[in-house]
């Protein structure tokens, strides 16, 4: 397996629960509880706020999180190729 995919995966983690966190900031419910509350929230945020049909916020808000896992992951995982290219 390639060096770079573990600090990638550890990056698009962190990145997950960062927006996690930003979304559910505030809330009175236990960690555990914050994923679907998040979930929840960006869905509520796209239907009402915006407008979007309610099938198509959930659709949005459940495409959210695995882009957010894509996006995180490759600034950890090119970092780690040029830290092991240098040495």
């Amino acid at each position: 397996m390639k060096r770079g995919i573990v600090p990638g995966v550890l990056t698009s983690l962190a990145g997950v629960a960062l927006v996690v966190w930003w979304l559910s900031y505030g809330t009175h419910l236990p960690v555990y509880r914050w994923p679907a509350e998040a979930f929840q929230g960006l869905a509520f945020f796209l239907a009402w706020g915006l407008g979007v049909p309610e099938a198509l916020a959930y659709l949005l808000a459940g495409l959210a999180f695995p882009a957010v896992l894509i996006v995180c992951f490759f600034p950890g995982y090119w970092a780690a190729r040029c830290l092991v290219k240098r040495r």
